[in-house]
């Protein structure tokens, strides 16, 4: 892309990649647009497309000329809050057409971008007037159908937006919507869009400190705040249940508290060690139900209360605080020893009729190297096959007979 800057007009060419240019020019504080393609020529469009006021995409001159044919101060407030990338031409006009929509605008911004992006050159300025004047709670009911409350609205106003994609609406929308969201964030003075986007997919971080923490960090589109969410929820989960296991009251609090992912894993390393120094064996020993499971050699059960301990003392890590876990049968724990002396613990779970290994961890929460994860996942495939061709041949037999 290629920037021309002129006299009355700004030229945008897109030669020789595509036979598209865009002449850029203001009519009485509107930005209009004449996009050439070839030899065809669409005039007077109200939005090209293109977010003339972001700096990264036009360059500083590009955008400090469009602010002189517009005939406004580089420091208008206005200028400055022209952040989203998507509908911000036609954002602008709506704005620049609507005193009413100017003043909703610097009371919610994001209200009145959700309104411009959902009816993109769908309406006129005299509905965006209409609208503008209707209380904000109810212009929410109105657009997206959110239950009209004075919270959600002041929700919208506290949360900054990423860059003003119009995925970004998706997530906004959809965190408004969720009243557990909602109360988890009702207090905060200043909200992050990441920091929504993560809550609908991580509940468990809802309004922690240690979710802000992790999306100070500006990046370019919100999928990227999504590596390494799933393993620090677990760590997460798994430092409560700790927590509550050697006693310590309001144990998510402080772990939800943590300012860093480093702060989250010291806790956990601390509580860690407590729990293996109090965790003791009984005096008479509990034995877990065995599933349907063939071993292969390397691979045994983890059949009592006092196993478990063992387990968690040799390979140094927190398995002691499953037990209830596997006294209900809702996890149930092997301990793998490969023949090249890799150690490993498994958490299984019965789901839907099928195994699946949840955690594979080596001494000190350490990931076992790819041979013995494989050869574990391998082994629990085979058992499941091997498994549901039982209960296939079962039913056939059952049939059969009530035949």
């Amino acid at each position: 892309m290629k920037v021309y800057l002129l006299k009355k007009k700004i030229i945008i060419s897109f030669t020789p990649v595509l036979d598209v240019a865009v002449k850029v020019y203001a009519d009485n504080g509107i930005i209009l647009s004449d996009i050439h393609h070839g030899k065809e020529v669409q005039t007077r469009e109200t939005d090209c497309g293109i977010p003339l006021f972001n700096v990264d995409i036009m360059g500083r001159d590009a955008v400090d000329h469009l602010i002189y044919l517009l005939g406004r101060h580089p420091d208008d407030e206005m200028i400055y809050q022209m952040r989203y990338i998507d509908a911000q031409v036609e954002l602008f006009n709506s704005l620049s057409s609507s005193r009413s929509l100017m003043e909703l605008y610097n009371d919610c911004p994001n209200l009145v971008w959700m309104m411009v992006i959902q009816n993109y050159y769908s309406v006129g300025a005299h509905v965006y007037e209409y609208l503008s004047r209707m209380k904000r709670r109810q212009l929410l009911l109105c657009l997206e159908n959110i239950p009209p409350t004075e919270n959600r609205v002041r929700i919208l106003k506290k949360t900054n937006l990423l860059s003003g994609r119009r995925e970004e609406i998706r997530w906004l929308i959809q965190s408004v919507r969720n009243d557990d969201i909602m109360d988890a964030y009702k207090h905060h003075d200043v909200i992050s869009l990441q920091e929504l986007y993560l809550s609908l997919r991580h509940r468990i971080l809802a309004g922690s400190q240690l979710l802000k923490s992790l999306t100070l960090r500006s990046k370019p589109h919100l999928r990227e705040y999504k590596p390494g969410m799933l393993s620090l929820v677990h760590i997460v989960k798994d430092s409560i249940r700790i927590g509550e296991n050697i006693g310590i009251k309001k144990a998510s609090s402080y772990v939800l508290n943590c300012r860093s992912r480093e702060d989250l894993r010291l806790l956990h390393d601390e509580w860690s060690k407590r729990l293996l120094e109090t965790t003791r064996y009984i005096q008479q020993d509990i034995f877990f139900e065995e599933p349907s499971l063939m071993t292969p050699e390397g691979i045994n059960f983890i059949a009592s209360v006092n196993a478990l301990i063992t387990e968690g003392r040799e390979m140094k890590h927190c398995v002691a605080s499953y037990k209830a876990r596997a006294l209900s049968g809702d996890a149930y724990i092997y301990s793998v020893c490969t023949k090249r002396g890799v150690r490993a613990t498994v958490e299984l779970v019965l789901s839907n009729g099928t195994y699946i290994p949840v955690q594979i961890k080596g001494k000190g929460n350490s990931t076992p190297d790819d041979l013995t994860i494989n050869a574990v996942k391998s082994w629990i495939d085979k058992e499941n096959k091997r498994l549901l061709a039982a209960l296939k041949d079962y039913s056939l037999t059952m049939a059969e007979k009530s035949a």
